[in-house]
């Protein structure tokens, strides 16, 4: 038996292979990839731990907004990205209920535009080799089999690689291992807001899309149906299509008949794809949660979905990611002292735990309107008016930005506001009032309470029977959040969710990496 010095170095530990680094990051897809990248051109020992082997498709919207696609530029892939042939999308067709609008995205002076689709396994390839050229160790077909604890801190994992087991030691460990995170699982986190999906997700694409559609994003949500599309990379043509409860063991049956069903009541979708053909299989979800998890712990931290998933109609699955990556990067390098230089264990902790707040205080406002979004039935009708009136008074940009993260659910849709317009309605006499008054009710009751929630997140028991002892403390989960898409004005948003549509049908993935 040998000890060890430096990050890096490599000892053997009673015939088994032990490296140290700055930091070990388990999953290497769009929250793992882009981290490593950041981290290593910091000057930090990073190894990514990939238990699949890329290219390789993945559960995923496949939608980046602004924000995203402003991030892939400052991380220098965006060259790459173009090369697949993705179009940029500038404008957003969207109908809510009643009401319909297409208009420009509000787009800044260095945004490189407002909406793309582009396949994971694609955009996953791309940031994998980011990383591998920053400097990262990327270790694919490894899977992490046990979690090293000492002095109840995680100090590093135990990974395996056709059968041979390698002990990997850093003082951080990041699980960027998607919703069936198995970092998550081994620290007993805890989740918490949960809320249970009432739609399926189904998705495909199409090749032979009419060109004249290829710079405008489509949701559209009405009745009980809900469609999204746009141009993707390489001349396709993504189309999603969210089913309520009532369709679900239709769609089991008739997968491709049903999405074509609803893909043809969208108007927009109808006239793109009139001479087109389905080029990939069906993917889709049936059953999943939104969710926060305790996200910060001694020696360990969660990023992406693996911390935090919310409803796939927002589509904001990729974007929040890097979002989050990019904020929880430089508080990494702080925590831990560029190149290795070190910190306190506490000052670390401490670190970490205000990343992880900041995380839910800037996405519960976004993670509630994807609810919203996700709901069954239509939409509450004051959710229509309000954008009326934002088109009237030159104000849609700010609705459109929630697309983007640019703007706030609670300060686009402020609560007494909606009250207001809902009373307005209901004194003009043109709607019916029963309906009505039950959607105020409901809204009044529902909002105050999701507010609450976001200050004191309500726990659900761990699934978990045997994790090392860890305490966990929890994060509250504040008001703040620019939300995801929905509907006036503009706006790509919406998601699909992938996975086979056979394991759709069993409610499950078959890949567990996944930013929606």
């Amino acid at each position: 038996m040998t000890t060890k010095g430096l990050a890096g170095s490599d000892i053997r530990r009673n015939g088994t292979d032990v490296e140290h680094f700055d930091v070990i990051i388990v999953g290497a897809r769009c929250a793992g990839s882009p981290l490593a990248t950041l981290l290593a051109r910091a000057g930090l020992k990073v190894v990514v731990v990939e238990q699949a082997t890329f290219p390789r498709e993945v559960l995923s919207s496949h939608l980046m907004e602004a924000d995203g696609l402003l991030f892939l530029k400052r991380l220098g892939v965006l060259d790459q990205v173009e090369k697949t042939g993705v179009r940029f999308m500038r404008r957003a067709d969207t109908k809510l209920n009643d009401f319909h609008v297409v208009s420009q995205f509000p787009l800044r002076f260095d945004d490189v535009g407002g909406a793309t689709f582009l396949r994971r396994h694609l955009l996953d390839m791309i940031l994998h080799e980011a990383s591998v050229e920053a400097g990262a160790d990327v270790r694919m077909a490894t899977k992490v089999v046990e979690l090293i604890w000492e002095r109840g801190r995680v100090a590093g994992v135990r990974a395996q690689h056709d059968g041979r087991e390698t002990e990997l030691r850093a003082p951080l460990v990041v699980g960027a291992d998607g919703r069936n995170s198995t970092v998550a699982y081994m620290v007993g986190s805890r989740k918490y807001n949960v809320v249970p999906n009432e739609r399926s997700y189904y998705f495909t694409f199409f090749e032979g899309a009419d060109p004249s559609s290829d710079d405008t994003f489509v949701f559209h949500r009405w009745g009980d149906r809900m469609v999204w599309a746009g141009p993707a990379d390489n001349g396709l043509y993504l189309v999603g299509v969210s089913p309520e409860g009532h369709e679900r063991e239709y769609f089991r049956r008739n997968t491709e008949e049903g999405l074509l069903a609803h893909m043809r009541a969208c108007e927009p979708t109808a006239k793109a794809l009139a001479d087109a053909k389905i080029a990939t299989k069906i993917s889709g979800i049936v059953k999943f949660e939104g969710y926060f998890r305790q996200s910060a712990g001694p020696g360990w931290v969660l990023v992406g979905d693996a911390g935090h998933f919310k409803d796939p109609s927002a589509g904001r699955g990729i974007g929040d990611a890097f979002r989050q990556v990019e904020r929880l990067a430089p508080a990494i390098v702080a925590a831990l002292g560029r190149a290795g230089a070190g910190v306190s264990e506490l000052g670390q902790d401490e670190t970490l735990r205000l990343w992880s707040q900041w995380r839910d205080e800037r996405f519960a406002g976004h993670y509630w309107l994807a609810n919203i979004l996700g709901e069954a039935g239509a939409l509450p009708s004051a959710v229509p008016e309000a954008l009326r009136g934002m088109v009237d008074r030159g104000e849609i940009g700010r609705f459109l930005d929630l697309y983007h993260h640019r703007s706030k659910y609670y300060e686009v849709f402020p609560l007494t506001d909606m009250a207001g317009i809902t009373a307005k309605m209901l004194l003009s006499g043109k709607h019916k009032r029963l309906p009505l008054i039950r959607e105020t009710v409901k809204l009044l009751a529902r909002e105050p309470r999701r507010r609450w929630i976001n200050r004191h997140p309500q726990l659900v028991s761990s699934d978990v029977t045997a994790a090392p002892p860890v305490r966990v403390r929890p994060v509250p989960a504040p008001v703040t959040a620019p939300a995801a898409p929905a509907a006036p004005v503009t706006a790509p948003a919406a998601d699909a969710t992938a996975t086979s549509a056979k394991s759709a049908m069993n409610g499950k993935s078959d890949q567990k990496n996944a930013e929606v």
